[in-house]
């Protein structure tokens, strides 16, 4: 009997539409992780500017504080990209969510949102379909420590309701299968957006914030991995583009998951959000860089800006 796996694995390259590359430039990484990381105001800025006029399909920053929430996390914000927008007003971006166990009452951790749509030609939007456990660290003992990241049912659904109001295509952050299967119930309702997006995590070793190698959540990055999140999404009612983000585990050696991602007419998110390699400290445009010759390698055209904002529905 041929599998779910197998299909995947003997089909031959084919995509619709060119390959769309998005730079993830920050995150809650450090210098100490990489030097090569934006922190400041202007570095963000720097490093936005430098990957969208290299090619980048989209842009998705975070601000100085994942501790803001409202309107004082759109004005960190606009702290970086109101120099962004001065030299680029149509740079396609979007911001990540705020931190989850600061929300209080009816929050929702989207509150900067409506801010940025309004002033900083934001179009879309983080919806991050379950709860997390990210390993940080180890004690002496060998047990493990970390935050807990995620939404539960009724801030999910509060998001996804802000979201359909602005017409604001959505970025499903699927770190687990169960988040797909969360995902898929809004989209099958015919309620997520035009131009929303499937963002299958592939997770490492290091994990999502982790300088040790104790990566205790999600899919491992491989083949198997991408393969079974395509058979998961085979129902669903809407056909959203997908993208891969691998985290936590150096991208530049084994080059593979990516390859196979663009034969198969996924889409690619990259950056320093997502890298962390001990003995590697590459910049985000090196890695979009890199991810741009693999889709040259494979032959599929890299989408312009013109394109990507096609498929995000952006008009």
């Amino acid at each position: 009997m041929v599998t779910a796996l197998d299909k995947y694995a003997d089909m031959k390259p084919n995509w619709d539409y060119p390959v769309i590359i998005e730079s993830h430039i920050n995150g809650i990484r450090t210098k100490e992780m990489n030097p090569n990381t934006p922190i400041s105001y202007d570095e963000i800025a720097e490093d936005a500017i430098r990957c969208w006029e290299a090619g980048a399909g989209a842009i998705h920053a975070h601000n100085t504080s994942f501790d803001l929430m409202g309107e004082d996390a759109y004005k960190d914000y606009m702290r970086t990209w109101d120099k962004v927008l001065q030299k680029h007003p149509d740079i396609t971006w979007y911001p990540t969510t705020c931190n989850n166990l600061r929300l209080k009452g009816d929050e929702n951790g989207l509150q900067h949102v409506p801010f940025l749509v309004e002033k900083a030609n934001v179009r879309i939007a983080c919806v991050d379909t379950g709860l997390t456990l990210f390993a940080t660290e180890t004690d002496a003992e060998g047990y493990l420590a970390g935050p807990e990241f995620g939404f539960n049912y009724e801030r999910v659904g509060s998001q996804i309701k802000m979201l359909r109001a602005h017409g604001t295509p959505m970025v499903f952050g699927v770190y687990e299968p169960g988040h797909l299967r969360h995902a898929m119930h809004y989209v099958n309702k015919g309620l997520s957006t035009p131009g929303s997006m499937w963002d299958f995590y592939l997770i490492g070793d290091y994990g999502l914030t982790a300088t040790d190698p104790i990566g205790t959540n999600g899919m491992k990055p491989s083949l198997e991995s991408l393969y079974y999140y395509l058979w998961m999404i085979e129902e669903a009612k809407v056909k959203h583009p997908w993208y891969i983000s691998i985290w936590g585990q150096g991208a530049l050696d084994d080059t593979s998951i990516l390859r196979r991602a663009i034969e198969l007419g996924g889409h690619i998110k990259t950056g320093l959000e997502l890298f962390y390699d001990p003995a590697r400290n590459p910049t985000n445009l090196e890695l979009l860089q890199q991810a741009q010759e693999i889709a040259r390698e494979v032959g599929r055209p890299i989408a312009t800006p013109e394109e990507a904002r096609a498929l995000y529905n952006i008009r």
